[in-house]
């Protein structure tokens, strides 16, 4: 088991690479560099903090596939965690063990089948920053897996909570004590489980407006939550992406 497993990184896969650079450095401000925490793509930074990655579409992707954002987490050690993972029903579904000198890297699903990113790394690479404008600072999953607690506290070490106030069902997951985000049951949508990662801005509305003079679009009117209020939306590309504007900042 890799304890007190946390994010480390949120990775846009993108149909235009220039396009998507436009859309959210309009859209949060971000800055570029070259290249991304897997070698290609690009960082995004907040005050020179990487914060997500952007990266091209496989030339092989079907021609019209909408952007898509991936989440990862930070193991320890990458064929112990896989081997963690198999043991608690989920699948490697791809793993490249020497993808740099720093790093190892593999996809892989969870026992429903909800994909999710994990890295093995002891350079600097992954958030610089977390929690502040611009940056992830939620973490939810949204799955039709009664038992998808298990798995996680299985691989991840996790501490799970139930949230009422969030919604039947919903639990909130901690690592180490700190409240990294939650886990909501979708078993009534026709949506698959996924993986979905919070951008904090300071004002929802605001940053709707933004969205479609950017030329995204609306997936549901901004609302209140118990964390504050939220904004879900899509890119020039279709990728669904969300924000959160934090009740206690």
């Amino acid at each position: 088991m890799n304890a007190n497993t946390k994010p480390c990184w949120a990775e846009l896969s993108s149909p235009d690479l220039t396009a998507a650079q436009e859309f959210y450095g309009g859209l949060f401000g971000w800055e570029f560099a070259s290249p991304g925490p897997m070698g290609f793509g690009v960082r995004a930074l907040v005050g020179g903090a990487p914060v997500a990655g952007i990266s091209p579409q496989p030339e092989q992707a079907p021609a019209g596939q909408p952007g898509f954002w991936s989440l990862y987490f930070k193991v320890a050690e990458l064929t112990a965690f896989l081997e963690d993972v198999e043991e608690a029903g989920g699948t490697a579904m791809m793993a490249i063990p020497d993808f740099d000198e720093h790093a190892s890297v593999a996809l892989v699903a969870d026992a429903a089948g909800t994909a999710f990113g994990a890295l093995a790394y002891d350079d600097d690479r992954g958030f610089g920053a977390v929690g502040v404008d611009g940056a992830t600072c939620w973490y939810e999953l949204h799955t039709k897996d009664p038992a998808a607690s298990a798995f996680y506290s299985t691989v991840f070490g996790w501490d799970f909570a139930a949230d009422p106030a969030a919604g039947p069902g919903y639990e909130t997951f901690s690592a180490g004590g700190e409240l990294l985000g939650g886990m909501a049951d979708i078993s009534a949508s026709e949506i698959p489980g996924h993986w979905e990662s919070y951008i904090q801005v300071a004002d929802v509305d605001a940053t709707a407006a933004r969205v479609e003079a950017l030329g995204g679009a609306l997936l549901a009117e901004p609302a209140a939550s118990p964390r504050g209020r939220v904004g879900r939306f899509i890119d020039t590309h279709n990728a669904a992406f969300t924000v959160l504007a934090p009740a206690q900042r």
